[in-house]
């Protein structure tokens, strides 16, 4: 099956459901050489996408990745010795501190992701308006029901 609907086949929930697991296959493969190129753990990739939407206070980091506040600090310190991120302190709090990419981090992994971004500006190209809608509604939904399944596995836990 391919993800362009070059047939004028009719596509079922089914076809949807497994081109997003093919999405998240292909997204996998290419963080996990994303990671390889910086010698970082996967973990330590999803801190630094996070850093790459915003720099972030340690707890804010702690949070959204699941761990505890030693194994953050443990990680800032790999990834500050990589030269990967830096801490500065907080202007609005003293004692605390704010990640940030480092320009290494965007010069090092940033070609990789680059190319994605461009070749997905190129697919989306010849997309109608209408498409284009339908498309990021469809990966909005996508999204939120992958988010819904990790917490209803965090509270199945719990």
């Amino acid at each position: 099956m391919t993800a362009s609907n070059t047939d004028g086949a009719d596509r079922s929930v089914e076809d949807l459901v497994q081109v997003c697991r093919r999405l998240y296959d292909a997204i996998d493969r290419l963080d996990t050489q994303a990671a390889a190129l910086v010698n970082v753990s996967r973990n330590d990739l999803r801190c630094l996408n996070l850093l790459a939407e915003a720099p972030s206070k340690p707890s804010h980091i702690a949070k959204e990745l699941g761990l505890t506040s030693g194994s953050v600090t443990s990680l800032l310190d790999r990834l500050e010795r990589a030269n990967l991120i830096r801490r500065d302190r907080d202007p609005d709090d003293r004692r605390g501190v704010v990640v940030h990419p480092t320009e290494h981090l965007f010069a090092t992994v940033g070609p990789l992701y680059q190319s994605t971004v461009l070749k997905l500006q190129e697919r989306a190209a010849g997309y109608s308006q209408t498409e284009l809608n339908e498309a990021v509604r469809y990966l909005g939904d996508a999204a939120t029901a992958y988010e819904e399944s990790r917490t209803w596995v965090t509270d199945t836990n719990s």
